[in-house]
């Protein structure tokens, strides 16, 4: 019985040496990090909408989910008023690191003649670290150009 208690001591032991711990990932929890808190929650998603209805463009949005195999989505949208001439998106997704935001990828696309355009990519990233999305919203209509710019608080991938 006494060497069964200390083969289980041993294993547990072993075993705590080996368990990767991120302290500064559980120090920075909750940290407001240039306007993104950093969260240990599955996704994330920002809308940037005026109070006062814009003459061309209503909202953009961005959104960021941990697909849970080393990879995450991005999704963005720009939904506007009236049929655009012309609308572009572009999400780039931040690595927090150091202290700071750093670009870690970032995806454009345009459409033409609509009111409303979205765009979803599946990103392989690196674990042990939190990622945001931020997303240009523009649209354009005759000499008239409205943005946007929402951004996603940080979610943790480990």
């Amino acid at each position: 019985m006494k060497s069964l208690i200390t083969m289980v001591l041993s294993l547990v032991i072993v075993f705590s040496f080996t368990l990767p711990v991120n302290a500064e990932a559980r120090e920075d929890l909750g940290k407001i990090v240039d306007g993104s808190e950093l969260t240990d929650k599955m996704y994330s998603e920002a809308v940037d909408a005026s109070v006062v209805r814009g003459n061309i463009l209503n909202q953009g949005l961005a959104k960021i989910t941990n697909n849970g195999n080393g990879t995450v989505n991005i999704y963005g949208a720009v939904l506007g008023s009236v049929t655009c001439d012309k609308m572009t998106l572009k999400l780039t997704i931040q690595q927090y690191r150091n202290g700071g935001w750093y670009n870690y990828d970032s995806y454009s696309d345009v459409a033409y003649n609509t009111s409303f355009m979205s765009r979803s990519y599946n990103v392989g990233v690196a674990a042990g670290y939190y990622y945001r999305v931020k997303a240009a919203c523009v649209a354009q209509k005759g000499s008239t150009t409205e943005s946007k710019a929402p951004v996603t608080d940080g979610i943790w991938i480990g």
